[in-house]
């Protein structure tokens, strides 16, 4: 089922799991290969921090980002996809969010739409695509002018986390998200800024640099729930 984590981060948003299909036969003797999409890459990403923040949020926000499951000349709606997240860097203290940003298994099935929540709209239903947030948020709290979240008085931080979907449980897409935190001021409240970015990168198994392929990378945007907190 979709989740977001309550006062501090919801990194994605998983709806319902589809079933994908077993193996078949082929004339009865041999198993049919399994068909599997090669890839995944940030599709459109859309950001909702200025949003949040103007809408009363103290802490906020990050990011939509639109996945295009490839190669598009196959139809993959109603299969799905599952996400692994891992910590590859930060500079934040551990106690900025909870559970803290790379925390995450959802199941994303593929063509279908998005429900609304908060400042973010639904987004609809689109072939080969599915949908991915990835925010930290909070109504009640600046994340970085707390004393408890942030102990050292920092002003600004990031952490980056790495991302895998696989398809059968095989990994198709590598992706890297990074969430940038710092101090602001929004009609006199002191508020944490989020920015978010998500890009593409070269599958681990493939032997690539880790670096985006061109045309592969998103921007900002994702939406909040009231007092958000988690990933």
């Amino acid at each position: 089922m979709s989740h977001e984590s309550l006062d501090g981060t919801a990194d994605d948003e998983g709806m319902e799991s589809v079933d994908a299909p077993g193996p078949g036969t082929d004339g009865g003797t041999q198993p049919t290969p399994t068909v599997r999409p090669a890839s995944t890459r940030v599709d459109t990403t859309t950001s909702y921090t200025q949003v949040a923040l103007q809408a009363g949020y103290l802490s906020g926000l990050g990011i939509i980002a639109r996945m295009q499951v490839l190669p598009d000349s196959t139809t993959w709606d109603g299969k799905e996809v599952v996400e692994s997240l891992q910590q590859t860097s930060s500079t934040c203290p551990d106690t900025l969010t909870q559970p803290g940003p790379c925390n995450g298994h959802s199941h994303f099935p593929i063509g279908s739409a998005m429900r609304g929540r908060g400042v973010r709209p639904e987004q609809p239903a689109m072939r080969n695509r599915f949908y991915d947030i990835h925010t930290s948020q909070s109504q009640s709290l600046s994340f970085l002018h707390d004393a408890a979240r942030n102990p050292k008085g920092i002003d600004a931080c990031e952490s980056v986390c790495r991302q895998e979907y696989a398809f059968d449980g095989v990994v198709i897409g590598t992706h890297s998200i990074r969430r940038q935190f710092r101090k602001g001021k929004v009609d006199g409240h002191d508020v944490t800024i989020i920015d978010v970015t998500k890009s593409d990168l070269a599958p681990a198994t493939s032997g690539g640099s880790g670096q985006p392929p061109s045309g592969g990378q998103g921007d900002a945007g994702a939406p909040p729930r009231p007092d958000g907190g988690g990933p």
